[in-house]
């Protein structure tokens, strides 16, 4: 009996020791849409066998670290056809997946003031987060886009005063605002004595704004943060967008520099007031004036191996 149970004991130990000495490996990369290359921020990876996964962050990109073995990983994005890898991790794996658009036909719609329990559910508080296409379907001032007045339209938030592109969160004043563009601070965000922002809408692809419990790696902000995403440029094709205003005009070129692995965006702005307004200069502003602003926007990415 003594022989039997010391024999029983080994075996336990023997497989306790097999399943605590299994190797842990881990799966990274990037979640792209496969018709221009820009990353997709949010997009979900699931992992069927431990029932569980994560999100990209803001640049798109993900990690996983999971036990040896084979996985069903699922990529899901709203817009975005699934996509399904089988994969043998076995070691550390780089893995970029590119995703498809897809056109989704609802038959109803059911829109309510507010998902149930979204209170209790919810992981961010006091967080909006607007898309660049919204933003663009908003009646603008004189035709024009602008994304600070886009932001005024936002619950909580107010202007400072007609003619200015500052904002007011839930009381605060404009110094307590804190606005990012890329996760660089932009101090002066206005032209035109405040009637316009200096943030081109054809370089800009997310916007996400927090009233209230900031993040601590924004530091100590009492009122709120404006976090502006740019676009990263077309990394499959070379694009042209622009438009004809009221107040000016804009080009937008995007192009690969290394087709797959670097891109840029290059966004011109200029406004021309000042050959509208030309007859009315002596009058109004006297010799030497000028009454116009432009704006440069460029980005470059490269993709690392």
């Amino acid at each position: 009996m003594k022989n039997h149970f010391l024999f029983f004991f080994s075996c336990l130990l023997l497989i306790s020791s097999d399943i605590l000495s299994q190797n842990k490996y881990t799966i990274n990369g990037y979640v792209k849409d496969i018709s221009d290359g820009e990353s997709l921020i949010g997009a979900s990876i699931f992992v069927r066998e431990i029932n569980g996964g994560i999100t990209t962050n803001s640049y798109g990109f993900y990690s996983l670290t999971l036990h040896e073995g084979e996985y069903n990983i699922e990529y899901r994005y709203l817009g975005y056809k699934n996509i399904t890898k089988k994969i043998l991790l076995d070691r550390n794996q780089k893995l970029d997946v590119e995703l498809i658009g897809e056109n989704i036909e609802l038959k109803n719609i059911i829109i309510k003031e507010e998902v149930e329990d979204s209170n209790v559910s919810g992981l961010e508080m006091s967080t909006l987060k607007l898309d660049i296409r919204k933003i663009n379907e908003i009646p603008a001032f004189l035709g024009e886009v602008d994304l600070i007045k886009a932001i005024q339209l936002l619950p909580g938030v107010s202007t400072v005063g007609e003619g200015t592109s500052g904002f007011n969160v839930r009381g605060g004043s404009v110094g307590q605002n804190l606005v990012l563009l890329d996760e660089a601070p932009v101090y002066n965000s206005s032209h035109l004595l405040g009637f316009f922002s200096v943030f081109n809408p054809d370089a800009v692809k997310d916007i996400k704004l927090f009233k209230g419990a900031i993040p601590s790696r924004y530091g100590g902000r009492l009122s709120s943060i404006l976090d502006i995403r740019m676009k990263e440029g077309n990394i499959k094709k070379t694009s042209f967008s622009g438009g004809i205003g009221t107040v000016f005009s804009r080009i937008t070129l995007e192009s690969p520099i290394v087709k797959d692995k670097a891109s840029f965006i290059l966004a011109l702005r200029r406004s021309y007031i000042d050959f509208l307004a030309r007859p009315f200069y002596p009058k109004i502003f006297g010799d030497g004036a000028a009454l116009n602003f432009y704006d440069i926007t460029a980005k470059t990415k490269c993709k690392y191996q």
